[in-house]
């Protein structure tokens, strides 16, 4: 009896925790399944994908609701029988059938229809001269519109696109584009549906198109600007070549001040004749790449950036709606003043343990401001072959700085790093 007991408790408490956790990996489980559709309707009509995502979430319960299981209606869109001509769907609880709901062959339907109900009806076309990755000026617009009754709807949408950090996927959709403004998205042809009964009113489409539109008749202006400035523009650029302001790292344009690329060069002239192996210019190359000195906590070296150049090419991450760049095939991102790793791991929708795992840290240290902060685990490799130690390197900064696991780099260097003296090679990638 009493084993039958404990089972049943441990039961009911199983039945507790997976209530407490289940809406919420649903949630997850529906973002990662429909958010390549989301860009896709994006892409091809200029709704943005959080807000698409968002409606649906909202809508489906996750895709959890009966009108996803019996219609494929995502986002509960009704009938409006004037125009629809596909089959219905009334609720069980609906008995005197009040409620007609619009059921789709597949979940690709409900997105698309979702996609032509905003984009051909003149009540929405407001919204399309919102920049495409201005969500909450869409969620606004929305409750405006009358998408919804709930007056608090738009704030919802809101809510669910920053609790999961939606608006990633706008960006990288308006990264593809190449522009961040709903008309040029909206200007690429519409692929009709064969049970489509909107296609009547795809015609109401033309004034949101660039072609028709006002907006573009400022352009005659732009003939009269170059007459004065252009003799101005050789004087400019005889200047510039006196001043190196810039310098190119890995194909991206870097900010320099005027007295860095002086120093860069000094530095390198002597290095090459003292180290004339081919094997040596990696790891120059890669001590270049630094466009911020590192700072010093408790005299020891840490890898920091400058925010406004960080010479690393930008990456993709869901979870943040930082900035995210890329290391020796490692994602990381900037430490702002005031963040804990605590609260970097909340916003990360990770453990603080791994966190800290990621980056060495393996005592009650916080990152500082500027700091780099890697969001998974570095990689056993490198490109770049040693590295000279610095006044204040440790083995833990040198593993920030080249994206390279501590573990790795103590492995392939013998000895504590104080046995080295500066000016030492350390191998990153030697062997």
């Amino acid at each position: 009896m009493k084993r039958i007991a404990c089972f049943l408790a441990g039961l009911c408490l199983m039945t507790v925790v997976s209530a407490q956790y289940t809406m919420e990996d649903k949630i997850y489980d529906y973002i990662d399944e429909y958010k390549g559709l989301a860009m896709q309707e994006m892409e091809l009509y200029g709704v943005p994908a959080s807000i698409t995502l968002a409606q649906a979430i909202y809508a489906s319960q996750a895709g959890t609701n009966d009108l996803v299981r019996e219609c494929h209606n995502h986002f509960a869109i009704m009938c409006h029988t004037q125009e629809w001509t596909g089959e219905t769907y009334f609720r069980p609880a609906d008995k005197n059938h009040e409620n007609c709901y619009r059921k789709y062959a597949t979940d690709a339907d409900s997105y698309r229809d979702h996609s032509l109900f905003l984009s051909t009806r003149s009540r929405y076309v407001k919204l399309f001269y919102y920049p495409i990755t201005d969500y909450r000026s869409w969620a606004n617009g929305l409750l405006e519109a009358g998408f919804s009754g709930n007056p608090k709807y738009a704030d919802t949408l809101v809510s669910i696109i920053e609790k999961y950090y939606l608006m990633h996927y706008d960006r990288k959709v308006a990264q593809k584009l190449g522009d961040t403004t709903a008309l040029k998205a909206v200007q690429k042809p519409q692929p009709e549906r064969a049970e489509a009964p909107q296609q009547p009113a795809v015609a109401q489409n033309k004034p949101i198109t660039p072609a028709s539109n006002p907006v573009t008749k400022p352009a005659e202006v732009k003939k009269t600007e170059p007459a004065q400035p252009a003799p101005a523009q050789p004087e400019k650029q005889k200047q510039a070549s006196n001043k190196p302001d810039t310098m190119e790292v890995n194909g991206i344009q870097v900010i320099v001040e005027k007295n860095e690329k002086p120093k860069q060069t000094t530095v390198a002239q002597p290095s090459q004749p003292a180290q004339p192996s081919q094997s040596s210019q990696p790891s120059q190359q890669a001590e270049d790449q630094n466009s911020k000195q590192p700072e010093k906590v408790n005299g020891l070296n840490v890898f920091v950036l400058d925010p406004y150049s960080v010479p690393y090419k930008s990456a993709y991450y869901p979870y943040t709606s930082r900035p995210v760049y890329e290391n020796n095939k490692t994602k990381f991102i900037l430490a702002r003043a005031g963040d804990t790793y605590q609260k970097l791991a909340a916003s990360l929708q990770m453990t603080e343990k791994n966190l800290r795992l990621y980056n060495d840290v393996y005592d009650g240290s916080e990152p500082i401001e500027d700091e780099v902060i890697y969001l998974e685990m570095k990689s056993t490799k490198s490109s770049v072959p040693y590295h000279t130690l610095q006044q204040g390197d440790t083995y833990r900064y040198i593993a920030q700085r080249y994206g390279i696991q501590l573990k790795i780099l103590i492995k392939r260097n013998s000895g504590s790093i104080n046995s080295y003296g500066q000016g030492d090679q350390i191998c990153i990638g030697c062997n």
